[in-house]
């Protein structure tokens, strides 16, 4: 009896794994292998419908499951559905067997994933749930091992990492004495000497100053002055090349007034300088020039040569007789020269800004400002300025706020004369962490302040409000820069698009908060005028048009990219608008007149509505336009008669027209100021002339073209012999010797410029003329292609 009970309570062995639900087994009913099942949905449907064993209603069910989460289903899940959809008809020992072995290699896959994910974690997991697990269990956690593992696949493929172990950072140290100011950053060596605790006893008791009686601060004193003696034998002896400077510098009164011109226009935009401190150090210069250090000396300098293109005519000479060019020279000589280690400090950055902004107002050595701006971002950098005073808390009030005033100075011309030059920034937006000055008024801080005084509202103005205005856009504005300089074979245009947008939105939310800023500001001397909206703006712009250049040339022939082509022209035609009616006059009672010296004198940045940027663009649509009529006109007819789409073609193209005429009459008055802008006067006659005089439906010929460039450069070699023969003291005063109308002009003629040139291997196809050597561009060559012997 005991045998029989015992037989009948054991369970029956099955030979062959069970794919139905343990409930319709037990009420022996047709089970369809779902989860759950139709039989117990339809009569249990409050119980739960489990499985033994993994059958195919399970294994479908959650392999549905991750490919809804998943789209790529880990490499062992194959071999599992494999298992899955065996055959499981038939007494065979060694599938099972099999299935076994898959279960633990996925528990040895998985318990490998976790090692990894959690190799660095304080916390261990329980033993079970690191895959050690017998068979009896396989059933309950292989959901859970499959969802863990799929974490683990999604995770690598989102990119994320798994958990690190972190430290703060070390922090930089910031030396500072009278004479230069130097950053120890975390790979310098000084960082590690401050582990070194008993020898920063022995250093600090060993201190020079204010230790009369130890014997090792006067040894230290010792030394340091015999350095110091073998360091001065050694240095060259060296004539200063610009002698005597102050010897050129005008009267008090019309100093000051020069000082006010840069204050009220450039001085608001770049933020270099502290306007009280300044005038203090203004006035000891008058009662002794000599009880003022050289880095015044020049930023005075630099700041009246700037102020003079406001004053008085633009040009290279000036009507107060100021030597431009011998105080920038000398300026250079200063930073680059012997006392470099004299201008390693604060007041020598504000000489370097200062410096790039005269050179860039008078356009004087422009294809090396992108260099020059490298060389003081190099040393802001050095001096700690990438990194914002709040990591130094020792610094002064005043030297914090000048420091976050001088670094956004320093990278908003960094990433203009990028575009400038087509170079890159080399600058990344996460290489500083410095934040942007604080909108204060220079008379709420000084030397004295001990602590921060809360800055103004956002919409409140003040006289850092514009240097700030112009730095909310920097980000995107870098991006840009990065962008369009960056080695990628390839270009998005969906980028493109998208950076344009939030460019135009930051140019409308600047012109919307410059004028709030017009209206709340009464009449003193640092307001926002028009000039600045114009120079913002225009600062903004360019951004646009070198951003679309490439796609806007493809236009020309792809309707996909016209919409960049319609966005550069709005853009162009924007800034060309800044141009006023030309004039004679440019009598200092006109204020308006700012913006138009500027673009007169100045190069790149500052070159304003008389930018090449804005010339081509303007011209290649009025070109492309033509040679799409004649594109669309009928074989073998070379003249129609004009029908309404025609008449509305030309009048569509007549405000474009009217832009590119006034620009010519603005550079013509450049040329006869003395300003010697024959590119771009040349290159805007010749597209004129193909506008005027080329038949409706023709093409242009070279001999249009010819005779353009002709009737310009005799009209260009009359305003400038006019003007050397009236103005020969401005090269006097610049050092150089007067010269005379026919100084290297004897053997100059139009036609042996233009005869010698036209063999150029450079094409403008769009503007049917070949590029001209004078202009200075270059005769590009296939760029897979070189010439040995150019390599030396």
């Amino acid at each position: 009896m005991t045998d029989n009970q015992n037989l009948q309570s054991s369970p029956r062995k099955r030979r062959r794994p069970a794919l139905s639900c343990e409930q319709c087994r037990r009420r022996k009913v047709r089970c369809d292998r779902q989860m759950p099942c139709g039989p117990c949905k339809k009569v249990y449907g409050s119980m739960d419908c489990s499985y033994v064993h993994e059958g195919k209603a399970a294994l479908s069910t959650r392999r549905d499951a991750m490919r809804t989460s998943e789209n790529e289903s880990p490499p062992y899940l194959e071999s599992q559905q494999g298992v899955a959809d065996m055959p499981t008809s038939g007494a065979d020992g060694g599938r099972i067997a099999q299935m076994e072995c898959t279960i633990r290699a996925l528990q040895d896959r998985v318990q490998s994933l976790e090692q990894s994910a959690q190799g660095s974690s304080a916390q261990s997991q329980p033993v079970e749930e690191n895959g050690s697990l017998g068979l009896t269990r396989a059933n309950g956690s292989s959901s859970r091992l499959v969802d863990r593992d799929g974490q683990l696949a999604g995770s690598r493929q989102d990119g994320t990492r798994p958990p690190q172990t972190l430290i703060a950072p070390l922090q930089p140290r910031l030396k500072g004495t009278g004479e230069k100011t130097r950053l120890f950053g975390t790979t310098h060596w000084a960082i590690v000497f401050q582990q070194f605790h008993l020898l920063r006893q022995v250093r600090n008791t060993a201190s020079y100053t204010n230790e009369k009686h130890n014997d090792i601060s006067k040894l230290l004193k010792e030394v340091r002055s015999l350095r110091r003696l073998i360091k001065g034998r050694q240095a060259p002896r060296l004539m200063d090349p610009t002698p005597a400077l102050l010897n050129d510098l005008p009267s008090r009164e019309i100093c000051d007034e020069l000082v006010r011109h840069y204050l009220r226009t450039l001085g608001l935009i770049y933020r270099v300088i502290h306007v009280p401190k300044f005038y203090e150090e203004y006035e000891r210069f008058w009662e002794n020039r000599a009880s003022v250090s050289t880095a015044f000396m020049f930023k005075l300098l630099l700041i009246l040569a700037i102020g003079s293109i406001f004053h008085c005519k633009p040009g290279p000479s000036n009507e107060v007789g100021i030597p431009v060019r011998r105080w920038i020279y000398a300026a250079q000589w200063w930073l680059a020269g012997p006392f470099e280690k004299e201008s390693n400090n604060l007041q020598g950055l504000q000489v370097h800004c200062l410096l790039l902004l005269c050179r860039q107002a008078y356009a004087i050595d422009k294809e090396v400002n992108w260099t020059s701006v490298g060389t003081l971002m190099r040393q802001a950098i050095h001096q700690g300025l990438h990194r914002d005073p709040k990591n130094f808390p020792t610094l002064s009030v005043f030297d914090s706020e000048m420091r976050r005033r001088i670094w956004g100075t320093i990278i908003e011309i960094n990433v203009q004369l990028a575009i400038d030059a087509a170079m890159p920034p080399l600058l990344g937006p996460n290489d500083f962490d410095t934040l942007p000055p604080s909108n204060m008024e220079d008379e709420d801080f000084d030397q004295t302040t001990a602590s921060m005084p809360s800055p103004r509202p956002r919409g409140f103005y003040t006289s850092a409000s514009l240097q700030i205005l112009l730095l909310e856009s920097y980000p995107l504005r870098l991006q840009v820069a990065r962008t369009i300089n960056e080695c990628a074979q390839e270009q998005s245009y969906e980028n493109a698009l998208q950076l344009g947008n939030e460019l135009t939105a930051s140019c409308k939310e600047m012109s919307h908060r410059f004028h709030a800023f017009i209206s709340c500001t009464g009449d003193r001397l640092m307001r926002p005028t028009r000039f600045h909206h114009r120079l913002l703006d225009t600062l903004l712009r360019r951004f646009i048009l070198n951003l679309y250049r490439p796609f806007t040339i493809e236009a020309t022939h792809d309707p996909r990219f016209y919409l960049s082509r319609k966005l550069s022209l709005e853009s162009a035609l924007v800034t060309a608008s800044y141009g006023d009616a030309p004039s004679d006059s440019f009598d200092n009672e006109i204020p308006h007149r700012d913006f138009q010296r500027l673009s007169f004198s100045g190069a790149g940045l500052f070159k304003g509505y008389l930018s090449l940027d804005v010339m081509v663009v303007i011209g290649l649509e009025i070109i492309t336009q033509m040679e799409d009529e004649v594109a669309s006109q009928p074989v073998g007819s070379s003249s129609l008669p004009f029908d309404s789409v025609d008449q509305m073609a030309e009048a569509a193209r007549a405000p474009l027209v009217q832009a590119l005429e006034r620009l010519m009459d603005h550079l013509y008055q450049g040329l006869a100021a003395g300003i010697p802008s024959m590119k771009r006067y040349c290159l805007l006659g010749g597209i004129l002339a193909q506008v005027r005089f080329v038949p409706r439906g023709e093409k242009a010929e070279l001999s249009h073209i010819r005779e353009a460039f002709m009737e310009t450069m005799l009209t260009c070699r009359t305003l400038l012999q006019q003007h050397i023969t009236g103005e020969n003291h401005a090269s006097a005063e610049d050092g150089m010797p007067s010269l005379t109308p026919g100084d290297g002009i004897a053997g100059w003629t139009p036609e042996s410029v233009v005869g010698s040139s036209l063999d150029s291997e450079f094409m403008i196809p769009s503007l049917g003329f070949e590029d001209l050597s004078f202009w200075d561009i270059p005769a590009f060559a296939d760029p897979a292609v070189f010439d040995p012997q150019q390599l030396g």
